[in-house]
């Protein structure tokens, strides 16, 4: 201000003199009027951006918020608050980000590449690349920068405001001209107020610089940390929470030359080949399915330092890291669990495995103790793993975090990139090799609260980027989201599939590696940078905002260089000059805090921040850490957007100490400096979760599978066919009132009969016969009555394709009960020849003549996918079943690969109709015309929806009387997209001429219809495409009818998929009467995987009914990867039709696994819903409802007519005057039967309770289970 106050008055004094020597000397006023143009334009260039900090530039703050802000000072806390600079900005540069040149900001760095001979095999590896990192080292209250090189050991440029910055190196003392500089970090090592400089070497020792006040002293030895070798980034943090930071070192490969081959190897351990101790940075072994261990070059070990008063001490072994050595690209600290205890996620490049690491606390020792929990943590990594970073994404006060890859942002960089599938050259055998699996696509873990991720790459639109180094979260437009920006961009295309070829074609001429790849371009990308819309929503915006820079970009961070309260992002590169870029976006509130640390690190590394506001409604978290992204660090402000909201209503600060402090009413506008001060501890509120995983006797039985390639058969198989069961069936089969488990058994192993003892336990009733009859594959199963004889009988559907076409093991069975529980199989009689791979099986009685009739669903002809298979209508004559299909339903005989039906009397018209679902298809509807089941589904709205639905289930979610229905599907977490307007495609035929059939997914990407495989897996199964087409360049720039020709398009049958979503069918009648179904997608969290197993239940006794879904599906060929992004998922139901999600940390509910079969039971009789899930090749899981609601169970066969129970209706009216309409059927959702049980809410909340039995007459049933007859529902 002094300063400033002295420029003016020298100015106005100079000016005044200019004007007396104008009237002195008109000789001379020429030259007076070129001086004082000169001189205006000296001030205007020097002066505006010189005092971009002053008072005249600052936002003006109202008088309201200038005495909260003074209050909060006066309360002592905050120890300060600096308003914002404004935003100064022309109307044409508005609305985006500005680039700023260096002619302007000072910064004239070039990250040059001229590593000389001994180091230019490193054109391949990461240290190409270069970092950032973002401070106020001088306490100016401005944030500088330092750059890394591949030259000089980097640059420091201090920040003069206004966006122009002074190259200070030499000044500060940070000089080291042979020094290959890496991952760059500003931290206070030593807690005394001043940021000191981390700076990692390649090949270089490790430079640490210790700030007093503005002046540096290079000290890394004396600190411990003056490691040399190959190091990518030094990740900071208090993980033992003493106060102090503590450090993870983070390596890769020193040289890129095949040094595995000097591995010296001890011989066997335990069978498997070893590697040497000191040779271990060298090489190492991994194991391959079913041929010999392969050798993998090895990068160096990592290390974890323990900071022991100013000394970093390696406690790498002894913490449970252990030696790691891989090719580390990015280092993370967060806490993952919200335990106060920073964890860690170490991203490996290629083989290498990534690594979650859990803190688990000090030991009796002293020493911090890591749990490596990724494989428990996160169904898949990415491949390449390269930079990572957290955000609460969605808001919901769980950190989520984000690690890239390379994958290509669009059809052509897809499949030039794909490479070989197959073949000596090809690595694809590993993408479903590692545990978990590794592809190359980058991966969103939605944090759950449990200790399960979700993944939704694919869903939030944020899996493929390219060659994507940084990754970087960060309110960019203020709104209230976390956005996230990404560099790409590499040295050549080493991914190239053709470059690479070319390379294998000419090594036989003694072309070296090096030569080959130097010879090419720099593979130059754009950078992007997506806008959070909320609900796990990303749109790129990376043209509109300005950031989409083509070129090799790699280190990144972020940082308010101008003081005006948003994100500025200042970039590195590979061969070119960094890149400044100002933020310019909009005019958005937000709200900045600065933490120092008393009791904790002075920068507060590891506090977690959370923000209400909109009254309380709305939360932001934030959590400090140290690195982020790639190489590089940004500022340690804390960043709130907050859009046009004036205020945070409350902020919760967490100290790493355990210290909690809470601010509020808290003005926008401003930079707060907020002390550490001592408070009461936190004490984290221990919540019931409504579900508890039950450890009964039941959740200990394993589903089990032998392992089919169902790809050598049909190489283009879109998944598996072979692991889609097995069913689980309940009903009272001993006859001692209660419910006992069929539990089906994949082909190899026989299914179980377990009992109900009463007590909550189950024991396995062993079945010679189903011994005998292990060899099939069980499917849907069903507990019913054909033969009359008051006990349940057993019908098991057939299937799978272990087998050819027509095979008799494809035979359907029934299973006689001799009234006790034991099982004999029925003579072959009994049914009619069904010689077809069947999937599900429901049952009804159709014509009402008190025999249940049942619906056999063809699941896929083995061997022949998409084909349809043979579906089949059964009708009870006696005590066998035969084929009435052509006579009560012919048009269902052949309709598409069944997935799932259930019946149900969807017009109230007393006869049960039927809906089914496809795969390859819509939901379909047969409508009941006394006794003949007649297609309706164009007339009720259904058959515009194509899916690939895997179930469907009934309730009346919206309480007007009727059944409403719930459809599982493939969801929105997986490369296909299915829309209207560009629906994904298959055809099936065949196409060259070869008498084979073969199959092609096609999709359409900017109006073109584009082959969904790469040319390696089409020319394996069809060799005459390569013929045609010789490189991927050539086959990624053809349509889908250039490589087959319209003609044979044509000829071939064609199917489509236009709806991924699963959803809601809403029951209700149009103008005229007629039923109409109207599709609502489930809410977008929901759709992170294949939904199979579906319940309609009331879950918490309040009278709706709740939704619980269970998913996953490990089918998908490895070109496409597993879809097991979800854990499953509770949805409270409000009566109207709409629910809310309910997350798994709260619910209790989380099935990790591919979950299949989901059925419902009162297992300890409370009159709450229990659930009982079947998992494909894996533990059943047992799932306890734990809320006390005063519910009211109904289990039908505990009524004389409830014996025979299916088709029976229950109407519930409760004392708000709604109506709930309750059908109890037999086999619906997935493969699933669920116990005779009716959930009917609080009892307290009950009128009265009306059924029909389906003999048509009608009770009225008290709270005690008496029955009265009535003659009428009303």
């Amino acid at each position: 201000m002094l300063f400033r106050s002295i420029y003016k008055i020298i100015t106005l004094l100079f000016f005044r003199q200019i004007l007396k020597f104008k009237f002195l000397f008109k000789g001379f006023i020429l030259f007076e009027r070129g001086l004082s143009a000169s001189l205006m334009i000296i001030i205007f260039l020097v002066g505006c951006d010189s005092f971009r900090n002053n008072d005249d530039i600052k936002l003006a703050v109202s008088l309201k918020d200038k005495a909260r802000v003074n209050a909060l000072i006066a309360e002592k806390q905050i120890l300060s608050a600096e308003p914002f600079n404004r935003k100064l900005k022309k109307k044409k540069e508005s609305n985006t980000y500005i680039h700023i040149d260096s002619n302007r900001t000072g910064i004239n760095f070039v990250n040059k590449w001229s590593p000389g001979p001994q180091y230019e095999n490193q054109l391949e590896n990461s240290f190409i690349s270069a970092g950032v990192a973002i401070g106020d080292y001088n306490n100016d209250g401005l944030q500088d920068v330092f750059l890394s090189r591949q030259q000089d050991g980097g640059r420091l440029y201090k920040n003069l405001g206004g966006m122009q910055f002074e190259d200070v190196t030499e000044i500060a003392g940070i000089l080291d001209d042979k020094m290959w500089s890496t991952g760059v970090s500003f931290i206070d090592i030593n807690n005394d107020g001043w940021l000191d400089l981390y700076v990692c070497g390649f090949d270089s020792h490790n430079k640490l610089y210790i700030n007093t006040k503005g002046k540096f002293e290079e000290k890394a030895k004396a600190y411990g940390l003056d490691y040399k070798g190959a190091s990518v980034m030094m990740a900071f943090a208090d993980y033992d929470s003493d106060g102090d930071l503590d450090a993870y070192l983070l390596t890769n490969r020193l040289t890129m030359s095949n040094d595995s081959v000097m591995t010296k190897i001890t011989g066997s351990k335990n069978g498997k080949l070893q590697v040497e101790e000191e040779y271990k940075e060298l090489g190492y072994f991994l194991e391959r399915p079913g041929t010999y261990p392969a050798l993998i070059n090895a990068g160096q070990y990592d290390y974890l330092y323990k900071n022991e008063n100013g000394y970093f001490k390696d406690i790498t072994a002894e913490s449970g890291i252990g030696k790691n050595p891989y090719y580390g690209l990015s280092a993370t600290w967060w806490d993952y669990n919200n335990d106060g205890r920073p964890d860690l996620y170490v991203a490996n490049d290629f083989m290498g495995p990534d690594h979650l690491f859990k803190n688990m606390g000090l030991n009796e020792n002293g020493i911090v103790q890591f749990l490596d929990v990724t494989d428990e943590a996160v169904p898949y990594t990415p491949w390449f793993s390269m930079g990572s970073d957290y955000s609460d994404i969605n808001n919901d006060g769980k950190m989520d975090f984000m690690a890239s890859d390379m994958a290509g942002s669009n059809h052509y960089r897809d499949k030039v990139s794909m490479g070989a599938m197959t073949g000596p050259n090809s690595e694809a055998w590993f993408l479903n090799f590692p545990n978990p699996p590794q592809y190359m696509r980058n991966m969103v873990y939605l944090n759950t609260g449990t200790k399960r991720f979700m993944e939704v790459g694919y869903l939030s639109g944020l899996s493929a980027t390219d060659w994507t180094w940084t990754v970087k979260f960060g309110d960019l437009d203020n709104d209230g989201y976390e956005d996230v920006y990404f560099t790409n961009g590499m040295s050549r295309d080493f991914g190239n599939g053709d470059a690479k070829d070319r390379f294998r074609s000419q090594k036989s001429k003694s072309v070296n590696n090096f030569d080959f790849w130097n010879d090419q371009e720099p593979y130059k990308l754009k950078n992007m940078v997506f806008k959070n819309l909320g609900d796990l929503k990303f749109d790129d915006v990376s043209s509109s905002w300005g950031l989409d820079y083509l070129g090799v970009s790699t280190g990144s961070a972020l940082g308010d260089l101008d003081g005006d309260g948003d994100l500025d992002i200042i970039m590195n590169g590979f061969d070119e000059a960094v890149r400044l870029y100002d933020n310019n976006l909009n005019d958005k509130n937000s709200i900045r805090l600065e933490l120092i640390g008393k009791e904790t690190n002075s920068r507060a590394l590891g506090a977690r921040v959370e923000m209400h506001y909109n009254e309380s409604s709305k939360t932001m978290t934030r959590y400090v850490s140290s690195s982020r992204g790639f190489m590089s660090s940004s500022e340690s402000v804390i960043h709130f957007g907050l859009g046009t909201y004036e205020k945070a209503d409350k902020i919760t600060i967490s100290w790493p100490s355990g210290i909690v402090q809470v601010l509020e009413d808290i003005p926008v506008g401003h930079l707060y400096k907020i002390a550490e001060k001592s408070n009461s501890k936190k004490i984290k509120p221990k919540h019931q979760t409504i579900f508890k995983k039950s450890n009964s006797s039941l959740s200990k039985v394993k589903h089990r599978e032998k392992i089919f390639n169902d790809f050598k058969r049909e190489k283009l198989l879109p998944n598996k066919l072979s692991q889609l069961g097995s069913g689980v069936s309940w009903g009272d089969v001993d006859g001692d009132g209660d419910d006992d488990a069929y539990l089906g058994g994949a082909s190899g192993y026989s299914g179980k009969i377990y009992i109900n003892n009463g007590s909550g336990a189950f024991d396995n009733l062993p079945q010679k016969t189903f011994m005998k009859d292990s060899r099939y594959e069980d499917m849907g199963s069903i507990f019913i009555d054909p033969d009359n004889d008051g006990d349940l009988d057993l019908y098991v559907v057939s299937g799978g394709v272990e087998c050819q076409q027509g095979d008799k093991i494809l035979q359907d069975r029934i299973y006689l009960n001799d009234g006790s529980g034991n099982y004999s199989r029925g003579f072959s009689g009994l049914l009619p020849k069904m010689y077809d791979s069947g999937g599900i099986v429901s049952a009804a009685d159709i014509d009402k003549d008190g025999r249940l009739e049942l619906f056999i669903g063809g699941r896929v002809v083995p061997g022949s996918y998409p084909q349809s298979p043979r579906s089949y209508m059964l009708k009870n004559i006696g005590p066998k079943y035969v084929d009435v299909t052509d006579a009560i339903a012919p048009g269902l005989k052949q309709k598409g690969m069944v997935t799932s039906a259930i019946f149900s009397d969807v017009d109230g018209d007393n006869w049960t109709d039927l809906l089914i679902s496809y795969e390859w298809g819509p939901i379909r509807f047969f409508r009941n015309y006394s006794g003949k089941l007649v297609e309706e589904t164009e007339k009720v709205g259904l058959g515009q929806k194509l899916g690939w639905f895997n179930s469907i289930s009934g309730g009346d979610i919206d309480n007007d009387g009727d059944t409403d229905f719930i459809v599982g599907n493939t969801g929105f977490n997986s490369k296909y997209k299915a829309t209207n307007e560009n629906p994904e495609l298959l055809f099936y035929g065949d196409f060259y001429d070869s008498g084979k059939k073969n199959i092609i997914e096609a999709k359409f990407e900017q109006n073109v219809c584009l082959p969904r495989r790469g040319l390696s897996c089409s020319s394996n199964a069809m060799p005459m495409i390569k013929e045609q087409f010789s490189t991927y360049h050539d086959f990624a720039i053809s349509s889908v009818e250039d490589i087959y020709s319209e003609a044979l398009l044509r000829s071939a049958e064609k199917f489509v998929a236009n709806e991924l979503a699963s959803g809601v069918l809403i029951n209700s009648k149009d103008a005229n009467g007629v039923i109409v179904f109207e599709f609502r997608p489930l809410p977008r969290t929901v759709q992170a995987s294949p939904i199979f197993g579906s319940s309609l239940c009331d879950v918490n006794g309040d009278g709706n009914l709740d939704l619980y879904v269970v998913q996953n599906f490990s089918g998908p060929q490895r070109e496409t990867g597993y879809m097991k992004g979800g854990v499953s998922q509770l949805l409270l139901g409000d009566g109207t039709g709409a629910f809310k999600l309910i997350s798994p940390d709260e619910s209790g509910l989380v099935v990790p696994g591919d979950a299949t079969t989901l059925t419902t039971h009162d297992f300890n009789r409370d009159g709450s819903v229990d659930f009982f899930v079947g998992v494909n090749n894996s533990n059943y899981e047992l799932f306890m409802n734990q809320r006390r609601s005063d519910s009211y169970a109904l289990r039908l066969p505990d009524f004389p007519k409830g014996r025979k129970y299916a088709g029976s209706k229950i109407w519930v009216y409760y004392k708000n005057d709604s109506v709930q309409l309750h059908e109890l059927n037999i086999g619906s959702g997935y493969l699933s039967q669920s116990a005779p049980i009716v959930f009917l809410g609080n009892k307290n909340n009950i009128e009265k309770v009306v059924v029909q039995w389906t003999d048509g007459s009608i009770n009225n049933i008290d709270m005690n289970k008496n029955i009265n007859n009535v003659n009428s529902i009303n």
